[in-house]
């Protein structure tokens, strides 16, 4: 069984996600948090083999909650998500030890390809094709 921490302050994405995940009967969601700092409090309580983290949340982005996860779980995977795009992020996620993300728009249909390419020994990292921008 993969065990997998969720976590996305969006409900109606973590919705989506556990809908998508649900066609995976060997995979189990064993958290689901709605923020960066919850997300790596029980992560340190699961060890998850798989964190899906959304990469704008409250009180820790999914760059600094990977770096948190992977350093008392280092055998965790981390993918993240996004509708901004983060494109110009992809090395910052790698060094970070994300090994996949998955643009929001695109969570139905690579989701779960990317989970298991990762859990293969790969990496997934697809840029949206139609990305949101960002602005300050």
């Amino acid at each position: 069984m993969v065990r997998i921490l969720l976590a996305d302050d969006h409900e109606s994405a973590r919705r989506m996600i556990r809908y998508v995940l649900a066609a995976r009967t060997d995979w189990q969601i064993v958290a689901e948090v709605a923020d960066g700092d919850e997300a790596v409090q029980r992560a340190h309580e699961h060890c998850p083999d798989v964190a899906i983290l959304d990469f704008q949340m409250p009180r820790m982005n999914g760059i600094e909650a990977a770096k948190k996860i992977l350093e008392r779980c280092p055998a965790a995977i981390v993918v993240t998500e996004s509708l901004h795009d983060v494109a110009f992020l992809m090395n910052s996620l790698r060094k970070a030890g994300v090994r996949g993300f998955v643009p929001k728009s695109e969570i139905g249909t690579d989701l779960i390809p990317a989970i298991e390419t990762v859990l293969n020994g790969g990496e997934w990292f697809k840029v949206d094709p139609h990305p949101v921008l960002v602005t300050a």
